[in-house]
């Protein structure tokens, strides 16, 4: 296919994006909703509205994921502020969204594995400057930066694959990394691709793609098709109704009421270990003290359904799903 015909059926793709994705108006709320191109400007104009007091924070989660840090391994939780030395682990059709202090969005797919290896923000006349080095361990990533964000900040980031490292500066690209391959394809903008084997590199134009297969020679850089880019996208959005958590999220799972604390303390621990960050709740039920296991700020009804039909078979789990007052 010709390399205009390439841009003709992306920019056609990324419209269709934007009418789907207009349609879940509590997802564009949060800012999280970003498809591709012109939707990442609009959705995350509310994110960028009010600066973020610190440097990296956690906006939506699809359970389970985790927070390493300092040897400490925790669920991660929608509000988690991150900082240099940690790491964000990502199950099976897990998932999480990240916000910068500068407004931009870093999203996460599946079985993603990331490591901030540093991070700095800084002031600077009016603006927001960010540096921060990141390693790729595994999975998917996607990096979007706003209209708003890009007059508002300023950044300066390096996502670290196998065999690349990616510069940004401004713009929306996604990348992976696995076992077999390192791979980086761009939405919008620029990014420069250091490479250990064919020098620095630029991809410039939208759907431009790279792919190093570590068992076969390098290859230039070429496009990527309708279909690789829907799965792209795909890839890092969180999939609604199916278990995402996020700042504000009214609905709870309430995996446990018992008169027994050690029994709430013993589930909320073996939930925690697997990725769900449960927290203890004591309340007065006819007189009697009921320690409540409860996984809080998930987005919908359906959401709370779907962990609690994930967490269902684990011992001493009796639950039910509730809209939190």
């Amino acid at each position: 296919m010709p390399i205009a015909d390439v841009l003709d059926v992306a920019f056609i793709f990324r419209k269709t994006q934007m009418v789907k994705f207009s349609r879940r108006n509590w997802f564009l709320s949060t800012g999280l909703g970003l498809a591709a191109g012109a939707l990442a400007t609009q959705a995350s104009q509310a994110a960028v509205a009010k600066p973020l007091t610190q440097a990296m924070l956690v906006e939506a989660v699809q359970m389970p994921a985790w927070l390493v840090h300092n040897g400490k391994r925790q669920p991660l939780s929608p509000g988690d502020a991150l900082s240099a030395g940690a790491e964000i682990e990502t199950s099976s059709a897990a998932g999480a969204v990240v916000q910068l202090a500068e407004g931009s969005l870093i999203r996460l797919g599946e079985k993603t594995r990331l490591g901030i290896q540093r991070l700095e923000v800084n002031p600077l006349d009016g603006r927001t400057v960010l540096q921060s080095d990141l390693k790729l361990f595994a999975g998917f990533f996607r990096f979007a930066t706003s209209a708003v964000a890009k007059i508002t900040g300023q950044r300066q980031i390096n996502v670290a694959l196998r065999t690349s490292t990616i510069g940004i500066r401004g713009t929306d690209f996604w990348a992976m990394t696995d076992d077999e391959h390192d791979a980086a394809c761009l939405f919008e903008g620029r990014i420069s691709l250091a490479t250990s084997e064919q020098g620095a590199l630029e991809l410039n134009k939208p759907t431009a793609f790279w792919t190093r297969v570590f068992n076969q020679p390098a290859q230039p850089i070429g496009n990527a098709t309708p279909d690789e880019l829907a799965k792209f996208l795909k890839s890092t959005e969180l999939q609604p109704g199916q278990g995402i958590a996020l700042r504000g999220g009214r609905w709870r799972v309430v995996a446990l009421a018992a008169k027994s604390e050690s029994a709430a303390l013993d589930l909320q621990k073996r939930l925690r270990e697997l990725g769900y960050p449960a927290q203890l709740k004591a309340k007065s039920v006819a007189g009697a003290v009921v320690h409540e296991v409860r996984i809080n700020s998930l987005a919908t009804r359906e959401d709370a359904q779907a962990v609690l039909a994930r967490i269902a078979s684990v011992e001493g789990v009796r639950g039910r799903v509730a809209l939190s007052a």
